[in-house]
């Protein structure tokens, strides 16, 4: 069977995910809360927003979501607001950890798969998010570039250097 399709899909969210690690590089844990602005979303929400997000998106492929600690989907899943408090969050490593570790089970389930059971709908119910399997990885890489764009304005405030 193929996999034309999914290598290019998944090329696309590997280039994505690097942006994403290209932007976390150099803010220090220390400023794993900065918030440019009380509405904007700061790092380690970011991070840990993506940790959960991956686990989500594997669970489309095959209905079992990737484990990520309890606290995360209250911390970082869907609906969640950022804090600018330390306190609230575990290390910055931790969540960078969970993250990694979720991406990873997230490409390893999507290289399973062929274009043609990527075709297929999807094994959750998405609320119309993803259309099908393939589309998870799209979405996937769309999710990390919007991320990417905070992450950006982010290094910005806090004057580092831009990522291209």
């Amino acid at each position: 069977m193929s996999t034309a399709t999914r290598d290019r899909a998944i090329q696309l969210l590997e280039f994505a995910h690097a942006l994403v690690n290209k932007a976390l590089t150099g803010i220090p844990d220390a400023k794993a809360t900065f918030q440019p602005t009380p509405t904007d979303n700061n790092a380690i929400w970011t991070v840990g927003h993506l940790a959960t997000t991956y686990a989500w998106f594997k669970s489309v492929f095959d209905g079992a979501m990737h484990p990520v600690p309890d606290t995360f989907n209250g911390l970082f899943g869907m609906g969640s607001k950022p804090s600018s408090d330390p306190k609230v969050y575990p290390p910055f490593a931790e969540v960078k950890k969970h993250a990694d570790a979720a991406y990873a089970a997230f490409i390893a389930a999507a290289k399973k798969l062929n274009d043609a059971e990527l075709a297929q709908p999807t094994a959750v119910e998405t609320g119309g998010f993803c259309s099908d399997k393939m589309d998870a990885i799209n979405k996937a890489a769309w999710h990390d570039g919007w991320h990417t764009g905070q992450l950006a304005s982010i290094r910005k405030a806090l004057g580092l250097p831009g990522i291209f």
